[in-house]
């Protein structure tokens, strides 16, 4: 039971974690030019996790957890993988998670890849992971 709370510990929700809300103009680079760029993310739409810039190392990792009773899912874990700090994502939030210089921007409406054309009109709150 004492290992269960010593795991718990580094178990934060995103909910309390300082935050902001952001326009799709005032995202950083990478990202608006990434997700403006419909040929660069055809592989990653069934993704949840997008970590930007593609190609380097994967600093976090994404985990479904269910709940105790049927087949359902409780919430997103995300997980940083070097310092195993986990952050806990509520069902039903809108994805994709995206990662840059560890800040997470997560969309304010589900099938953003599908709303190209209206990704100016997109709000995206910013959460600092450290």
């Amino acid at each position: 039971m004492l290992i269960i709370l010593f795991l718990s510990c580094n178990d934060r929700n995103i909910n309390s974690l300082g935050n902001e809300k952001v326009m799709f103009k005032e995202l950083p680079f990478e990202i608006s030019q990434y997700l403006e760029n419909p040929s660069d993310y055809q592989l990653d739409i069934q993704s949840m996790l997008l970590e930007l810039p593609k190609g380097k190392k994967p600093k976090y990792k994404l985990e479904t957890v269910n709940t105790w009773i049927g087949p359902w899912v409780d919430h997103e874990k995300l997980i940083n993988i070097e310092e195993n700090i986990s952050y806990k994502i509520d069902q039903g939030v809108p994805s994709p998670y995206i990662i840059f210089e560890d800040k997470l921007y997560v969309p304010n409406k589900h099938n953003i890849f599908t709303t190209v054309d209206k990704l100016n009109s997109l709000e995206f709150t910013k959460y600092d992971l450290k």
